[in-house]
């Protein structure tokens, strides 16, 4: 159960950095140093659908056997809309 609270937490993180990602590529680039700029990229751009569609995944399993989820409500809500919308962003708004 804490491999799911602790993915589901990375999750989380990669789905802010992906948010990160957003924001720079639709304005200038803030961040000035290219060490931390290739991990935001990385973790938010290219990690974070996997991490989150496994997290999903999970957190969808777990409920149709009908297994005690020791997992906030929110925190599996909020890494499913950030899946959706990743979905959209990368494979049905390429651009």
């Amino acid at each position: 159960m804490k491999g799911l609270l602790f993915l589901s937490r990375l999750a989380l993180i990669c789905n802010a950095l992906f948010v990160v990602c957003l924001v720079i590529l639709n304005t200038h680039d803030f961040i000035g140093s290219q060490g931390v700029k290739s991990v935001v990229i990385i973790l938010g751009w290219l990690l974070a659908p996997f991490i989150n569609l496994a997290a999903s995944i999970w957190w969808f399993k777990r409920i149709l056997h009908k297994r005690l989820i020791n997992l906030p409500v929110w925190l599996g809500l909020t890494n499913f809309l950030f899946l959706l919308f990743q979905v959209f962003k990368h494979f049905i708004l390429p651009s």
